[in-house]
């Protein structure tokens, strides 16, 4: 009689949007419910507090529970000012080497507060390009000049040849905060076609049907990457996911902010966030839940990235295969095991008694 397996093997998940330098700063500092500017006015004075020892000990906290539950792949925003200087960048890179036989960490030196607010930032910026190999991050909204700000973003990409590039992107959600068009232009303008993320894009919900379509034909063109946040929810409505999936976009998911000021929340579960999706914009037909794993499941984009991945050889079995199971009931894995863990298994079996 044959046995049947029931079990689903896969390589982990992907999380391409994540911000661990300021992740689990609660329940360690009490969070109270207030408009983000507000709440954004005191992470700052949290930023100045900072040391890389705290950075790196919640970092770890964070990516200990992506660990648990299959995270294979992480692309993190790194905050880069003067509130904060270079310590996040130390300390994620530190983070990154001690767990690289366990996950891929990417890392994003971000610009969260504007170049007007702070305008060392650009210095900065300058020299955590130079600590690595990272990517650089703006937001759309932190400026009085969006479109100013994007292109400032991609003239230090090009001038310290970075891999890729992200923006926060329109994540108020209001039409007049509507720079994914620009976001495009650039992009094309420039050649940086598929090295270009946009995050959120939240504002591409509530403008018009016309202007969203004529966007979204500006993002195929460009060969933009948009990755969703189901999260983003709480406080404004989450893009339009299908439509950009049904012109060829390519779409991943993030988790965003884990246990600080503008998330208390956060598991570090993918398939949390993909089952807050899947609910959300009723991804119900069999085809439709399997398009929301494969955002789960994608592999990187950059190539090096991408090898890094292969070589970890990360293996997490669950013990169902059906996938409404895994996200009407987003359970944790029977078992987590990296290419390091096989070895030392291996050695431990081939040692004498």
């Amino acid at each position: 009689m044959q046995t049947i397996d029931h079990t689903w093997k896969m390589s982990g998940f992907s999380n391409e949007h994540a911000h661990l330098d300021k992740g689990m700063l609660v329940p360690g500092v009490s969070y109270e419910d207030a408009p983000a500017p507000i709440r954004g006015g005191w992470t700052r004075e949290h930023k100045a507090k900072f040391t890389k020892a705290d950075i790196y000990s919640r970092a770890e906290q964070a990516l200990l529970n992506m660990l648990e539950y299959g995270t294979s792949y992480v692309r993190t925003h790194v905050d880069v000012d003067p509130l904060v200087g270079l310590k996040g960048m130390e300390a994620i890179l530190e983070l990154k080497q001690n767990y690289k036989n366990d996950i891929v960490i990417d890392i994003t030196a971000f610009n969260q507060e504007g170049f007007e607010r702070f305008s060392e930032t650009d210095q900065l910026l300058a020299e955590a390009l130079k600590m690595g190999r990272v990517g650089i991050g703006g937001h759309t909204l932190t400026d009085s000049d969006g479109a100013k700000h994007i292109q400032h973003i991609f003239n230090l990409a090009e001038q310290h040849d970075v891999p890729w590039i992200e923006f926060h992107t329109d994540e108020s959600g209001r039409p007049e905060h509507f720079h994914l068009p620009d976001i495009a232009q650039e992009t094309k303008r420039r050649g940086w076609n598929g090295k270009v993320y946009a995050i959120h894009c939240n504002s591409l919900a509530n403008v018009s049907d016309d202007q969203a379509l004529a966007a979204i034909e500006q993002v195929v063109e460009a060969g933009l990457h948009v990755i969703v946040c189901p999260t983003a929810i709480a406080t404004r409505a989450i893009t339009r996911t299908k439509e950009l999936l049904k012109s060829g976009v390519r779409i991943t998911l993030g988790s965003d902010n884990i246990g600080d000021l503008f998330n208390p929340l956060g598991s570090g579960s993918m398939l949390n966030y993909a089952q807050m999706l899947t609910y959300i914009q009723r991804f119900y037909e069999p085809g439709e839940m399997q398009t929301i794993i494969n955002m789960i499941t994608q592999k990187p984009v950059d190539v090096l990235s991408r090898e890094a991945l292969e070589q970890l050889s990360k293996q997490v079995i669950y013990e169902t295969n059906r996938i409404h199971e895994l996200l009407a009931h987003a359970p944790k894995p029977l078992s987590v095991m990296s290419q390091a863990d096989k070895e030392k298994d291996i050695n431990l079996a081939s040692r004498p008694l």
